[in-house]
């Protein structure tokens, strides 16, 4: 009976202090990428990934470590490649650092993969269109065949159309007048 009145005297100023600290917790101030005025395309908090491309042309990607007063802290990850002895590669983090950019400094905020992006690009429709116009020709030559223009031009419409999807594909955002990066201070 005791020893519960001692567990709960010491246990009660610790939950006490505990609830108190949680009440002054407040969230991070943020960076908003938007789209016009209304549209609201990406939001990054604290511990969030970012990759972007400065001013100076710098591509910088890492964890925002705290974002405060119209900068970004970044934890930057220095990976490298090492070998085995055995003659196998593993990626490493030789260093972090922590660089500070503010929100301005930012002229391009670099998209994230998605699925089917070697579709997207145009690579897929380059290289399909570009083997088939190669194969036809090498069949059509060691068959002693004629080689069709309809067939080499659809090929190469496949081709066309895999650098006008190259063209029109970008992997960025460049910030100017239709995007823009919002800081939202929230302390």
């Amino acid at each position: 009976m005791k020893i519960k009145i001692i567990v709960t005297r010491l246990m009660l100023p610790v939950l006490i202090s505990a609830l108190c600290n949680s009440l002054y917790a407040q969230g991070s101030d943020m960076i908003v990428l938007k789209k016009g005025k209304h549209r609201t395309l990406k939001t990054w908090l604290a511990y969030s990934q970012v990759h972007f491309i400065t001013i100076a042309g710098n591509e910088v990607a890492g964890t925002i470590k705290k974002i405060e007063k119209d900068s970004l802290f970044i934890n930057i990850y220095d990976e490298r490649k090492n070998y085995t002895p055995w003659g196998t590669s593993f990626w490493d983090t030789i260093a972090v650092g922590l660089s500070r950019y503010h929100y301005k400094e930012i002229r391009e905020v670099i998209k994230p993969q998605r699925g089917f992006g070697f579709i997207r690009n145009g690579l897929l429709f380059i290289i399909g269109g570009t083997a088939y116009a190669v194969l036809h020709s090498v069949n059509g030559l060691y068959l002693k065949q004629p080689i069709e223009p309809l067939t080499m031009a659809i090929s190469g419409g496949t081709v066309a159309s895999g650098l006008v999807l190259q063209k029109i594909h970008r992997r960025s955002v460049p910030l100017g007048r239709r995007y823009y990066l919002q800081y939202i201070p929230v302390k």
